[in-house]
């Protein structure tokens, strides 16, 4: 689901200058979510289709936002199609054949770099200055907010699945300290560990009005801002809580994530939870006045990336 955030929210900044739609082999929540969005869009059920649904549009520029685009179907749409080829979030040897590729946080070890690849002619945008944030962060971050080291307010926001079911095991933690936090729980839309948030609060029901589940909002920023403490998954989610002026602290799905943000931002484990009160009663965090933090520009360099999108 952060694909397809950060894929709307491009698609609303170009919306000005460019008639728009949406092609996707993702289910009804997914096109649902592009619809609310405001953009048509339509299903397709394999990588022929995809190019063969392009050669009818016969757009002038093609946008793919995939962790693993394939390499054949991004060659066949240089040859097939006179459109330049923008890809962001790609880990696959796709690049190569794209005009543009943009990676914000792997890849550069969250350093922003630039720079065109002399073989390919790839311009490549690397770090988190080119993380593609919706304007109500923006909106957020200039308000300014003084961080806390003695939190009151916890959100927990673990991506539009959490397959680890991170939100069970933080907030049965959480619930089980001696202190009490007012605690936000953010499930995405396909969040499929309903059971089991429900079983933690019928156990500790002694704090279950301390915790406020949302489903599908809007005003994500919102409750980052308000927060004294995000834990999240690294990624999206983790960026746009610094981004807002909340500390976090980062919970890895899988290795590559935990590969990735090692000695970069705060981490614990899921067989480290029960360390959670420690880090929270020292004030463990990565905060966003750190020096390496500042210097990310978290999402500052999305006008750039729109001026290239759109060159000609």
């Amino acid at each position: 689901m952060g694909h397809v955030q950060q894929s709307t929210t491009i698609a609303k900044e170009l919306r000005g200058s460019a008639d728009i739609s949406f092609l996707t082999k993702s289910d009804d929540t997914v096109m649902a979510k592009i619809r609310e969005a405001g953009f048509d869009v339509a299903r397709v059920k394999s990588d022929s289709e995809i190019l063969g649904h392009l050669a009818g549009l016969n757009p002038d520029i093609v946008i793919v936002d995939k962790i693993d685009f394939d390499e054949e179907l991004a060659r066949d749409i240089k040859r097939t199609l006179k459109a330049r080829l923008i890809v962001f979030t790609n880990l696959t040897s796709a690049n190569r054949y794209a005009d543009v590729a943009v990676t914000a946080d792997i890849g550069s070890e969250f350093k922003n770099i630039t720079y065109s690849d002399p073989d390919t002619g790839t311009l490549y945008f690397y770090g988190p200055k080119y993380w593609v944030l919706r304007s109500e962060f923006y909106e957020y971050k200039r308000k300014g907010k003084v961080s806390s080291r003695d939190p009151e307010t916890v959100l927990l926001v673990f991506g539009g699945s959490d397959p680890s079911n991170l939100t069970s095991a933080v907030l049965q933690e959480l619930l089980g300290l001696d202190r009490t936090f007012r605690i936000d729980v953010i499930l995405g839309a396909h969040f499929g560990h309903d059971d089991s948030v429900n079983l933690v609060l019928q156990r500790i029901r002694q704090k279950r009005a301390s915790v406020i589940v949302h489903r599908n909002i809007e005003n994500v920023a919102e409750l980052m801002y308000k927060a004294d403490l995000v834990i999240a998954s690294p990624g999206l989610s983790a960026f746009e809580a610094l981004c807002v002026g909340t500390p976090v602290i980062v919970m890895p799905q899988d290795a590559l994530q935990r590969d990735t943000y090692q000695g970069f931002m705060r981490m614990l484990e899921r067989g480290d939870v029960g360390k959670l009160g420690g880090m929270i009663e020292r004030a463990e965090f990565t905060y966003p006045n750190e020096k390496h933090i500042a210097m990310m520009e978290i999402g500052e360099g999305v006008p750039e990336l729109l001026e290239v999108i759109l060159a000609r």
